[in-house]
């Protein structure tokens, strides 16, 4: 029997083969609501050094870019860093003061940069996708500077539903590997040279689930049958998957929980 590929190389496969639809959901995710919420959760400064981690098609890197006085986007998948760049250059022909930012490609367990190179680390929506969430975060305060802000923001399912939605979820996309809970998010930082997190609960953009399976490439069931058991959940009312799946006019409508949590490194 064949060995299963290592996780890192599963993370790579799926989201090359995500990388176009990935960046146009995310697209459809963003807005000056939520960019100024998120914006002002961080504390961006004028003088600020950002490292956006796991930072896929770079919106939240060119979000923020504006705002900060250099970032640094990095991510495991090339073709995620691809989708970057064209995000840039569209940003750069739309006039917004985005030439302060560059890519890099690399292993979230080994960060490619010196300790405490940057004042302002964000990662987000990508904490699901790692195998040992407490090493990697240990390397976002190895390379946060005394002072400086660590923030993550990720999905985070009540804990009466956090098996379920793992479930459906490793269907759905086989990079997944567990979503955090709003305690288990905080507690990442116990035994590190941070503050006790401040967290904000919130709820993730209303999206259409066929906007989402249109960047799925599940390998153990098909799409029809995700979509049939997001129906089956709408139409119960029970919101057993943990995703608030509702019928809205004939459409599959999906949010769900996330939390922000930001650290200051001691």
């Amino acid at each position: 029997m064949a060995e299963e590929p290592p996780h890192k190389d599963v993370v790579i496969g799926q989201f090359t083969r995500q990388a176009e639809g990935y960046a146009r959901l995310i697209g459809a995710m963003s807005g000056s609501d939520r960019q100024s919420a998120f914006r002002a959760i961080v504390d961006a400064r004028p003088d600020d050094t950002m490292l956006d981690v796991c930072c896929g098609p770079g919106t939240l890197a060119l979000d923020l870019a504006p705002f900060v006085s250099k970032v640094t986007g990095f991510d495991v998948t090339p073709a995620m860093l691809v989708q970057a760049r064209a995000a840039q250059a569209r940003a750069a022909q739309a006039k917004r003061d985005v030439d302060n930012v560059e890519w890099r490609q690399g292993d979230v367990y080994a960060l490619p940069f010196e300790a405490a190179s940057f004042s302002l680390v964000t990662c987000a929506a990508a904490f699901h996708h790692i195998t040992d969430p407490r090493a990697a975060f240990q390397e976002l305060v190895r390379v946060c500077r005394p002072g400086g802000r660590i923030v993550i923001r990720d999905v985070t399912p009540a804990a009466q539903k956090s098996a379920a939605y793992d479930r459906m979820e490793k269907l759905r996309d086989p990079s997944h590997i567990h979503a955090l809970t709003p305690w288990e998010l905080a507690r990442l930082g116990e035994g590190s040279a941070v503050s006790a997190p401040v967290l904000r609960p919130g709820i993730a953009a209303d999206l259409a689930l066929d906007g989402i399976l249109a960047a799925s490439f599940p390998e153990v069931c098909t799409i029809a049958e995700i979509r049939a058991m997001f129906l089956e959940d709408a139409l119960s009312g029970e919101d057993l998957l943990g995703f608030n799946a509702r019928l809205l006019d004939g459409e599959i409508r999906v949010s769900f929980p996330q939390t922000t949590a930001k650290w200051i490194r001691c």
